[in-house]
């Protein structure tokens, strides 16, 4: 499966609307930035990723998306840039409709306790939060569902799963 095709499904997936204010976690060289944006219109998507190299790629690719911004990067890993510098990147006293991760293992590899508080903290209080997994091929491996439902539950939240025969996407619903 293409990577079009792949972030197109999991932009339908988590239900990316136009004007929404979006932040990507790990969005490498930007193939998802640049799709998501055009599902946006006014929207904006912030990606975050510790790779210095992966970034100078994603502005490359999303140049355009850049200059009429609709895409920001920011550089640094997520627990360490916190929710200042995030936030920080949309108008004053808004959060985060959606935060999303593809094929990010931060949040099911470890308690990643800074990462969540981040999470919470960037999201509106009705925004969603999935995690997305999956290359599109037969062969991608994607984290146990178990393992997955686990950490959530730790952080405070519960998990629904989306899948297809190779790619998965949770949902983050923080516990009430």
């Amino acid at each position: 499966m293409a990577d079009d095709t792949r972030f197109e499904w999991f932009a339908d997936t988590m239900g990316v609307r136009a004007g929404e204010r979006v932040l990507e976690l790990g969005p490498g060289s930007g193939a998802s930035l640049t799709r998501l944006a055009a599902r946006l219109g006014t929207g904006r998507i912030v990606g975050v990723d510790r790779s210095a190299t992966a970034l100078a790629r994603a502005e490359r690719r999303c140049a355009a998306e850049i200059a009429a911004g609709r895409v920001r990067l920011v550089e640094g890993e997520v627990a360490k840039v916190g929710p200042a510098r995030l936030l920080a990147e949309l108008d004053p006293g808004d959060r985060f409709d959606l935060v999303f991760a593809v094929n990010v293992n931060l949040f099911w590899t470890g308690p990643a306790t800074t990462a969540w508080s981040t999470v919470r903290e960037c999201l509106a209080p009705t925004g969603r939060f999935w995690l997305c997994y999956g290359y599109g091929t037969t062969d991608s491996p994607t984290p146990p569902i178990a393992q997955l439902t686990e950490r959530f539950a730790a952080a405070g939240y519960q998990c629904t799963t989306v899948t297809t025969d190779t790619l998965l996407a949770v949902r983050a619903t923080p516990l009430t």
